[in-house]
């Protein structure tokens, strides 16, 4: 027996996260994350998110590289 069940775009309302990952070479980082508003069965305006998401990646790249005290052999000053 089957049931088939129709549900309108508009009842669909959910969030969706997605990872950022930043891969240098080999080495590569979760950063941060990207959530997503699905209202009404669309999603909403990702530019803020996006924006937020972004920002979010920079201080993490910004505090790794202050918190490395190495030199490197060859690099430019």
């Amino acid at each position: 027996m089957a049931i088939h069940v129709t549900v309108p775009m508009s009842a669909i309302n959910t969030e969706i996260e997605l990872p950022i990952t930043i891969g240098v070479g080999e080495v590569v980082s979760t950063v941060g994350t990207l959530t997503l508003e699905v209202r009404g069965g669309k999603v909403e305006d990702v530019r803020p998110a996006l924006a937020d998401a972004l920002r979010e990646a920079a201080a993490a790249v910004e505090r790794a590289a202050t918190e490395e005290d190495e030199e490197v052999d060859g690099a430019a000053p």
